[in-house]
């Protein structure tokens, strides 16, 4: 392959996949059409963290169908990527999170992006609105709460946290994963153990 900056010849790929036969295919979707789609041909539906819950709890149903449909079992994964942020209070969670998620939805929307989201979940809406039923905002107590009712709402098992964004200082990303990985995983694993 000749690229504009590196050229591979005779590369190859020696490390296999830990899990066998395959590692699990998880296919994203926003779109009821693809969500179909995802059940057919993946192993799970990845479910993108821009639709609202109300959506995404609608979009359940027509994935159990075309599972059904494509006659297989609902999979032992269900994962959903969602905006994380974790602060003391959940005001002060908004306050910091605010600059640099608005600034990446704001590209989102310019890159026409909610275009192809389901009827009334664009993104042509004050920050107040997108912050409704979309991300994960809040103190670590509320950020478990949040993971939980995601758990038992929708069956939801696998949280891919999307911690870091444009702007935004390498150094707080890393906080929020450790306060995470410290104080809210214990009690979401305690909640649903």
């Amino acid at each position: 392959m000749k690229g504009s900056h590196f050229e591979l010849d005779n590369a190859n790929c020696t490390v296999k996949p830990l899990q066998k036969p395959t590692p699990p295919v998880w296919i994203g979707a926003n779109a009821d059409v693809a969500i179909r789609r995802a059940a057919r041909l993946g192993d799970c539906w990845y479910i993108n963290p821009h639709s609202t819950l109300s959506t995404i709890e609608r979009q359940i149903g027509i994935y159990k169908r075309a599972l059904d449909d494509a006659g297989k079992a609902f999979p032992r994964e269900l994962p959903m990527r969602r905006e994380v942020f974790v602060a003391p209070t959940r005001a002060e969670a908004i306050r910091r999170a605010q600059p640099y998620l608005e600034e990446k939805y704001k590209a989102y929307r310019a890159w026409g992006q909610d275009k192809v989201m389901p009827a009334g979940d664009d993104f042509d809406h004050g920050f107040a609105d997108l912050l409704e039923d979309r991300f994960l905002l809040g103190s670590p107590s509320e950020i478990a709460e949040q993971m939980v009712r995601l758990n038992r709402r929708l069956g939801v098992n696998h949280i891919v946290a999307s911690v870091h964004w444009p702007g935004m200082p390498n150094s707080l990303a890393l906080d929020q994963l450790q306060i995470l990985a410290e104080e809210v995983m214990p009690q979401v694993r305690q909640a649903i153990s």
